[in-house]
């Protein structure tokens, strides 16, 4: 039974998401894709979703539509309003959108960990998640990050719900939610796969009989909602285009498109197609090319040019997850494995944990484009369900005082970021001057700590930007330039020398003296 108390501390939670997300929103300066993703919800509003732009159209996505509403209300009511600041304003007004709709993210996390496991386990998930510094830092920004993070869980959920039910409402939201999935991010695609993987394996472990005819209309119905839901989101703009019309620059492509009949009409929007051709595109690539889409892959103090490294996101995870999370994460899998045994996993848990590992392997051994753990924040939401069963089976006084300290060591790891929690990482790492050593350039620095660093110059008149020859004094350098992730070859006289502490998390102090440089 859900309570007023159960009401009061999900309302509490949430109440306090959105504050602290509203005093971040204003505290930090536009990152570097975030007036492209804006740019393209402008065009979406206005009818354009064409990729113009290939390099910065590549990964953009209808449901940034949402962020540039307030720009596209405020215009009806003044049509010659003309702003001057480079659309900073309208940018971190759209950011209230994102934030107020990673809110559904809290209650779908509440919902799935009480439907499993109970309303306290629900409330501690949600707590997790609306302490956790990763999805904190996207829940403000106009990307498309903080959108996946709701339509993986949200597929998830409804399957898992699906396959236990056999609900055909169940199934409907199932189908319309992998279809949503579709607008807003592209690796999201790859639930084409799971989904019906994880359909398989349990049929399969349950021993249930298959009915193919019910089983291919299922398939039909999804296959409907799917490619209604995405060109819909692409305004049906360009439908069935042949196939021979295309101009891909993606081996992966090009090879279907010779395998296939030139005159074979696409049944999706041009724009969905070209997106997925451009991101693969890029993604073989690599980064730090001066036509990538990305910078180079750091990661324990190396630099990769045109390729990934199969340990990015496990080492990223390690030092960027608090401890206290991980140490939950411990303790909920011994609980399964001793308490629950291999149907029962099947029946539950395994919706929770297969995309984690899908995409844990998917995009460490198979994509190069790896700019940072916001890439896969969408699994933190599942580990946080996972982490309810605790509340189901640990009910002792030592267990319920292990909680109370995990929980308070969360929050103070957690609060010292406050305002600017992007580059987070755990205490594992020491001092956090040494933090891009650890986690590289894209975990630390998204270009958000513009507004800290102004201040920062303001109160220390005599630190300066670094020059890009030698000199002796006091300098500040981002972390991008001092590991040079772009291959330009400046600042490499101070990479050279170590910094003597941070500043705001993302850029490095240099105390520079005379002997420093001396040839």
């Amino acid at each position: 039974m859900f309570t007023k108390k159960n009401k009061l501390i999900l309302f509490l939670l949430v109440l306090v998401y959105l504050i602290n997300g509203i005093c971040s929103i204003n505290a930090i300066s536009v990152t570097f894709d975030e007036g492209a993703h804006f740019s393209y919800g402008i065009r979406i509003l206005k009818g354009q979703p064409a990729r113009v732009n290939q390099e910065n159209d590549n990964s953009k996505m209808p449901i940034s539509a949402l962020n540039a509403l307030p720009r596209a209300v405020e215009q009806v009511f003044s049509k010659n309003l003309v702003k001057e600041d480079g659309g900073v304003s309208d940018i971190t007004k759209g950011r209230y959108l994102t934030l107020l709709f990673s809110v559904l993210i809290i209650l779908l996390v509440f919902m799935w960990s009480r439907d499993l496991y109970g309303n306290n386990a629900g409330l501690f998930s949600a707590f997790l998640f609306v302490c956790c510094p990763n999805n904190i830092a996207n829940a403000i920004l106009v990307t498309t990050d903080t959108y996946s993070v709701f339509c993986l869980l949200a597929t998830m959920y409804f399957l898992w719900r699906f396959c236990n039910s056999k609900s055909l409402k169940d199934f409907i939201f199932f189908a319309a939610f992998l279809g949503f999935s579709q607008i807003v991010k592209q690796s999201l695609f790859h639930l084409y796969v799971l989904a019906p993987v994880c359909i398989v394996i349990f049929a399969v472990v349950r021993r249930e009989k298959v009915k193919l005819k019910k089983l291919l209309l299922n398939f039909c119905i999804a296959a409907f909602i799917s490619l209604f839901i995405i060109n819909a989101g692409f305004l049906f703009y360009d439908l069935f285009v042949p196939l021979g019309n295309y101009h891909f620059k993606s081996n992966l492509f090009s090879k279907v498109q010779q395998a296939f009949p030139a005159g074979l009409p696409m049944p999706f929007s041009r724009a969905f197609v070209e997106g997925l051709d451009l991101a693969k595109f890029y993604d073989d690539l690599g980064g730090g090319y001066a036509n990538s889409s990305m910078s180079n892959v750091t990661m324990l103090g190396l630099s990769f040019t045109g390729t990934g490294v199969w340990y990015y996101y496990f080492v990223s995870i390690f030092f960027k997850t608090p401890i206290s999370y991980l140490i939950l994460l411990a303790w909920a899998a011994g609980i399964a494995i001793k308490k629950i045994n291999f149907r029962l996993f099947i029946k539950n848990e395994f919706f929770l944990i297969a995309p984690i590992i899908y995409f844990l392997i998917l995009l460490s051994f198979f994509y190069k484009s790896q700019s940072g753990i916001r890439h896969i924040i969408f699994i933190y939401p599942l580990i946080f369900i996972f982490c309810g069963i605790i509340f189901k089976y640990a009910k002792g006084k030592k267990d319920k005082l292990l909680l109370l300290i995990l929980s308070l060591l969360l929050v103070m790891s957690v609060g010292q970021y406050f305002n600017n929690y992007y580059p987070y990482t755990n205490e594992f790492i020491g001092h956090k001057k040494n933090a891009y050593r650890y986690v590289g350039a894209c975990n630390i620095n998204l270009g958000q700590a513009g507004y800290f660093i102004n201040d920062y110059l303001k109160e220390h008149p005599d630190v300066k930007y670094a020059p890009e020859k030698p000199a002796a004094g006091k300098f500040i350098l981002n972390v991008d330039n001092y590991l040079d992730t772009w291959n330009t070859g400046k600042y490499e006289w101070i990479r050279k020398l170590k910094p003597v502490a941070e500043v705001h998390y993302s850029y490095l102090l240099f105390d520079v003296q005379a002997k420093d440089i001396k040839p």
